[in-house]
């Protein structure tokens, strides 16, 4: 499906209802634009990102400690809103 929208003075646009109920972003949620070269992505962020990083397949038999630490890292940057790494008792030697 396309939609079409306007941006207003403000550089603001509404993301259409039918998007928001199909993935579920209410007033208050977070979305990330993605600059892809030649078009943009625009992709709500998860409410629960540690489910979805649980929810990834992983070869391993058990996620490596640099698997771990790539996951946290990456789920910290997109969110911003997760605890540090100590606060949730690990500590990460260089």
């Amino acid at each position: 499906m396309v939609y079409e929208v306007k941006i207003n003075r403000q550089g603001q646009t509404t993301i259409p209802k039918p998007l928001r109920e199909k993935y579920a972003i209410d007033e208050g949620d977070k979305i990330i634009y993605v600059d892809l070269g030649d078009h943009i992505a625009i992709l709500p962020v998860p409410k629960h990102p540690i489910k979805v990083l649980e929810g990834l397949k992983i070869e391993a038999k058990e996620p490596t400690y640099e698997m771990k630490r790539e996951a946290f890292k990456t789920a910290q940057r997109l969110i911003g809103q997760l605890p540090t790494a100590e606060a949730c008792g690990l500590v990460w030697e260089s």
